[in-house]
């Protein structure tokens, strides 16, 4: 069964889902400790210890489920965190 009409599967969408939201944690809370340390941008803590854990969670989840949308939406949350985490910083140092 290919997914997307590429040549890969579910299973692969699943995994490269959940490995993606996995490693984008480290890096939101490497941007998280830049901000705080640099800026003193107390909201990054919310947006960048909180929602990329979350979105991890549910890519998981949705993996260990076999839920394409589940893992599609932690992957979404997770890639969503990074730039709107930039884009309010760039906003409030406006």
């Amino acid at each position: 069964m290919s997914f997307f009409n590429g040549t890969g599967g579910l299973d692969l969408f699943l995994g490269r889902a959940r490995i993606m939201s996995a490693c984008l944690v480290p890096v939101s809370l490497a941007l998280m400790f830049f901000f705080i340390r640099e800026e003193g941008w107390r909201f990054s803590l919310l947006l960048c210890c909180i929602l990329p854990p979350i979105g991890a969670y549910l890519a998981f989840r949705g993996n260990r489920e076999i839920r394409a949308g589940l893992a599609a939406i932690g992957l979404i949350l997770g890639v969503a965190t990074l730039p709107l985490a930039l884009g309010l910083a760039f906003l409030e140092g406006a």
